[in-house]
């Protein structure tokens, strides 16, 4: 079975209720919960939403948080951008009274507003990344050079509201499900373990190398890999704030993969944000059967294969060294409360040194750190991690996250790879995977 959150609690999200989507209800429940905020202040520096929040109650209001207009609430909701590390650390979160869990709030928030006022263009296009994938694979080197031009970023700035220096993901070739599609079969049936292979949009149509190296690192171990048909986790879609729309993917994916455990499959997932939905975002948004099933049978990838290799199972027939490695642990694996298991899986390499760098967030978190209004403020968000990054002097830098791993390299200019990477890479005889 996957592993809890490690007894953490966040809130079940009752959007059935007519409630929940109350304007005036949801304006009180953010009052209550700021109001604690206010009198507690330990996430003040975990991100820009609450120094925000803090300046308005201390500078605006008269310390008197019923009096923060809908304005101001909304701006809080806007520099929020879930990466959950507030909810590790409350000590009011659920069960306490207090019931205080403000990523499932802002959440609530922007599904409200965004029932209120139908999306734009851009927050259409951001928040379906299936979309945007087949798009822009289907057209890949015309689409990757466009997004260098100044002109194009220009353009992508006017209607989608995208930064022009952002750093964007490139699109691939060949997505990963087409290369599972093409392979050959493998030539003998694993007898370790099953695994349904969930690769998530990003692998799929901006890393497949990923997908790559974690098939063949998996089946080289012995174990059984299928990949069910699936679509985006609906994460992006909840950070808009179209939980119709991310609710219809949900429950899509539940199906497909509790149909899969049910005949024995775990379901592995190599990128955290998707890896969290799977386990929590998707029993308390859905309350299915289907959905319990799946958070239960649910790895990260490097947690599945430590295991294999604690029950003797993972293949060790390492021949290249890596060297020093500076590892940065995304946000939303400490929130699935797993421990460190990609640099326990890193450090079974012969020769391997790795280095957690643990400054903080890299600010990137879905398409936040894209868009015009926060670009420059996610980077500052990130600085920290940068900056420990470039003290490491290691021979490669690598997360679990392929946002993060962009907004790295646009703070150190530094490339980063995913961890399955560099294990794919340390074993003798190996083509590259891709």
């Amino acid at each position: 079975m996957g592993t809890d959150l490690g007894g953490l609690q966040p809130t079940r999200v009752e959007h059935l209720d007519a409630a929940y989507w109350d304007v005036e209800a949801l304006d009180r429940e953010q009052r209550r919960q700021f109001e604690v905020c206010h009198g507690c202040r330990l996430c003040y520096n975990l991100c820009p939403a609450f120094p925000q929040l803090f300046k308005y109650i201390d500078e605006e209001v008269d310390g008197e948080t019923e009096k923060l207009s809908h304005a101001q609430l909304r701006h809080v909701d806007d520099l929020c951008y879930e990466c959950k590390l507030c909810f590790i650390v409350c000590p009011y979160t659920p069960p306490h009274e207090f019931a205080i869990d403000i990523p499932r709030l802002v959440l609530r928030a922007k599904a409200v507003n965004t029932r209120q006022a139908e999306p734009g263009l851009g927050s259409r296009l951001l928040s379906d990344p299936d979309l945007l994938g087949r798009l822009g694979c289907a057209t890949a080197p015309l689409a990757n050079a466009a997004k260098e031009q100044p002109l194009a970023r220009q353009l992508m700035q006017q209607t989608l509201g995208i930064h022009p220096r952002a750093r964007l993901p490139r699109f691939a070739g060949q997505t990963f499900a087409s290369w599972w599609a093409h392979r050959p079969p493998p030539a003998t049936r694993g007898t370790n373990g099953k695994v349904a292979f969930f690769y998530s949009c990003l692998v799929n149509y901006y890393q497949p190398q990923i997908g790559v190296a974690a098939v063949k690192t998996l089946e080289r171990s012995g174990v059984e890999v299928i990949c069910p048909p699936q679509n985006c986790c609906a994460m992006p879609a909840l950070d808009e704030g179209r939980l119709d729309f991310a609710l219809g993917h949900m429950a899509r994916n539940a199906e497909r993969l509790a149909a899969a455990v049910r005949e024995g499959y775990e379901v592995v997932v190599p990128e955290p944000t998707c890896g969290m939905m799977l386990r929590k975002e998707y029993v308390d948004y859905l309350h299915s059967e289907d959905a319990r099933l799946v958070a239960e049978h649910t790895f990260d990838l490097a947690e599945y294969l430590v295991r294999l290799h604690r029950e003797g199972k993972l293949n060790r027939d390492f021949a290249y060294a890596p060297g020093k490695i500076a590892y940065h642990m995304p946000c939303h694996l400490k929130y699935q409360a797993i421990g460190r298991r990609s640099v326990d899986l890193l450090k079974l390499i012969p020769g391997a040194e790795v280095q957690l760098i643990d400054r903080g967030c890299s600010g990137h978190d879905g398409t936040w750190a894209m868009k015009t209004d926060y670009h420059d403020l996610s980077l500052q968000v990130g600085a920290k991690l940068f900056q420990g990054i470039r003290d490491a002097g290691a021979n490669v830098v690598c997360t679990d996250c392929s946002l993060a791993a962009l907004q790295i390299e646009e703070g150190t200019g530094e490339p980063v790879v995913h961890p399955i990477e560099i294990v794919w890479a340390a074993y003798a005889d190996t083509e590259e995977p891709a």
